[in-house]
């Protein structure tokens, strides 16, 4: 992971980023969850901390002069697609389930990614090691969900809701990783969270849902969706778009299955979700997939500006 400097080698700077990015994504759904649990809607909780971000993204982009015409236009529509869509089925999914099973069900997502990033990518081969890897992940998925009370009374219209997001969000990182090779990172995120912000809340007014909550916000409510906006939205998708520009999409996916973990755990001991020793044990067999697909996949990437 580091070279002789001591200085993360390029596999690991992809690695580095994505467990962030799977840390600060699976904390902003357990607090997500929190906030639509305390009658804060869902399409306010997409669209806020996505526009926080996009405020946060704006700033560093003029500062870095990192704006091209080119890449706005295919920003805003990755941010649309691969952003707001499943992040708002998540957050909808939120309102009758627990965090646990929202994660357990967006983890699928690098199942299909892997799948269609076979046929998209000439450096995206699905081989026997990959295949093991992910068969390993799913049974870690499969132990977690044998958690006494993680599926109690979970509704059947939020699991269908969360998985659409996660074959969204699956099917999309393609998308993702053509366009951060092709503009880089830094100049798609400004339009990609902006897009992210927008498109919930403009369904949300078009659909009557309420942007402020019946009791008026609360102090946490708001700092939680700010937090949300600068740690999740901003720093994780930079994260992770960085990483689409610097790693393959094998590599990338795995943050889904980092996801589920913190999910699972941040939902036992800040929102009393059931946890047990299948809990540790689903955990376990997740990481030790992470590891082998991201084994399986460390070849070199594309290089920028060249097409997949």
């Amino acid at each position: 992971m580091f070279d002789s400097g001591g200085r993360p080698s390029p596999g690991g700077k992809v690695f580095l980023l994505v467990l962030f990015t799977g840390i600060v994504w699976g904390s902003g759904g357990v607090l997500s969850k929190a906030l639509v649990g305390d009658g804060v809607d869902a399409f306010a909780v997409t669209a806020g901390p996505f526009l926080v971000g996009a405020g946060l993204a704006w700033i560093a982009s003029l500062a870095a002069g990192t704006i091209e015409a080119g890449a706005t236009k295919d920003g805003l529509l990755l941010g649309a697609v691969n952003s707001a869509l499943p992040a708002l089925l998540f957050n909808l999914a939120y309102e009758s389930l627990p965090a646990g099973v929202v994660a357990l069900v967006l983890s699928l997502g690098p199942v299909i990614t892997a799948i269609a990033a076979h046929h998209a990518f000439d450096d995206e081969g699905f081989n026997r090691i990959k295949g093991a890897g992910l068969t390993l992940c799913v049974a870690g998925v499969a132990a977690l969900g044998f958690t006494p009370g993680l599926l109690g009374g979970a509704s059947w219209n939020g699991a269908w809701l969360a998985l659409a997001g996660s074959t969204i969000a699956g099917v999309s990182a393609i998308m993702a990783r053509r366009l951060a090779v092709r503009h880089g990172s830094r100049a798609l995120v400004a339009p990609q969270l902006t897009a992210a912000g927008l498109t919930p809340l403009i369904l949300g007014v078009v659909a009557g849902r309420p942007i402020t909550p019946a009791g008026g916000w609360e102090t946490w409510q708001l700092g939680a969706m700010v937090l949300i906006g600068a740690v999740a939205s901003f720093g994780g998708f930079a994260a992770i778009m960085r990483a689409n520009q610097l790693g393959t999409t094998g590599q990338v996916s795995v943050v889904g299955y980092i996801i589920p973990i913190v999910g699972v755990s941040g939902g036992a001991v800040f929102l009393s979700e059931s946890i047990t020793i299948f809990t540790a044990l689903g955990g376990l067999l997740i990481l030790t997939g992470v590891g082998v697909v991201g084994r399986a996949s460390s070849g070199p990437a594309l290089r920028l500006g060249t097409s997949g």
